[in-house]
């Protein structure tokens, strides 16, 4: 709730152009940032006060947002009520996407072609397909299928879903990697990801700065192959690995591109969206953001360990068979980011331009050159 109401919050206070690409810049880097200190202070705080403390630390961090929220954003007086609320379209979006997660992560274990993964691969996709149903017939629908018009925005939350899947998959499989394999204790391999947050503050700041030369397709292309060059780096760590030889390099290739891609992906899924539609389009790249890392660490996952299982069986050792196992996922990884870019190639290549048409759908203008 709290990350596409700040979103919609900054799309609607900039105008399109050079100071909304700026803030979004500023946002997309933040964003990307998190993912790399999310995992150094996890660390930290396993290591120091004890693995619970991930939990609790966000009730003082909730506690200054709320102090924040009430002092740096005016209030609007005028509040419309919640009417025909779309319920059952809420219940079957959730109940699908939980289905579709939990058959993804049981499938290794339970066998992808047995009844019980078939009928609930099935019964996900069920409920998904009565969800889009109910929002064609439903008068105030949770999700109102007519913004998908608004040119660029599915690409650019199909691209957030498909790199995200990479990218977020690569921060789990390496962590293991470090302290599974290596031996890294957790603030030693949360330390191990600081130089991936200057990577992404440079490349985000650096995108931000080109959209308005250059578009944001390039942008985003170019961040999702580099994603992929540093996870296909990563995908070849050796049992005995070294950080400096090993793992730097292919981090910092990776956080280049993490960077690029949430600054381009934020920018254009926003583009050329109407205020009244802020909310929702925020709420779908946010809501692609999660769904693309959840799908991608359950499938990845199911990757590894039947690899890691299938050596194990074979008489390899157990850190053998690991990294054997994480080579799989993050080669995979890797070539979902390039599927990313491909599905960025076909894009709109927005510079942030004004919306034509005020009593149309707005859409952003595409590049004709």
């Amino acid at each position: 709730m709290m990350m596409p109401a700040a979103l919609s919050i900054l799309t609607t206070s900039f105008h399109e152009g050079r100071d909304r690409n700026t803030a979004l810049g500023v946002w997309g880097g933040l964003a990307g940032l998190a993912s790399a200190v999310g995992v150094f202070l996890g660390g930290v705080l396993s290591e120091g006060p004890g693995w619970r403390w991930v939990f609790f630390v966000n009730l003082p961090v909730c506690a200054l947002i709320l102090r924040a929220t009430y002092r740096l954003i005016p209030g609007e007086r005028r509040r419309s009520g919640l009417a025909d609320f779309d319920t059952i379209g809420a219940i079957l979006l959730t109940a699908g996407m939980l289905l579709l997660v939990y058959a993804l992560v049981r499938a290794p274990d339970v066998g992808w072609g047995k009844a019980v993964t078939i009928g609930e691969l099935a019964g996900a996709a069920a409920l998904l397909g009565a969800f889009v149903a109910n929002e064609r017939r439903h008068r105030n629908p949770l999700f109102p299928l007519s913004i998908l018009r608004i040119n660029g925005l599915a690409a650019a939350d199909a691209t957030q879903v498909a790199a995200m899947a990479g990218f977020y998959s690569m921060f789990f499989f390496i962590t293991l990697y470090m302290q599974n394999v290596l031996g890294y204790s957790q603030i030693q391999a949360g330390s191990a990801y600081v130089p991936v947050t200057f990577g992404v503050a440079i490349s985000s700041g650096i995108s931000s700065q080109l959209f308005a030369r250059t578009g944001t397709r390039p942008i985003i292309v170019a961040g999702a192959l580099l994603g992929a060059g540093g996870l296909f780096w990563l995908s070849r760590i050796p049992v005995h690995g070294s950080y400096l030889t090993d793992l730097l390099p292919g981090l910092m290739i990776m956080s280049l591109g993490l960077g690029a891609v949430f600054v381009g992906v934020n920018t254009a899924a926003n583009a050329g969206v109407p205020a009244d539609k802020a909310g929702l389009a925020a709420a779908l790249v946010n809501a692609s953001t999660w769904i693309g890392g959840a799908l991608g660490i359950a499938v990845f996952s199911a990757l590894s360990t039947s690899r890691a299982h299938h050596l194990l069986a074979a008489n390899a050792t157990q850190h053998e068979a690991l990294v054997a196992g994480f080579h799989r996922a993050l080669l995979a990884g890797s070539v979902v980011l390039l599927a990313a870019a491909l599905i960025a190639a076909r894009a709109t290549n927005t510079r942030g331009e004004p919306v034509l048409g005020a009593s149309l759908e707005p859409v952003a203008i595409p590049e004709t050159g």
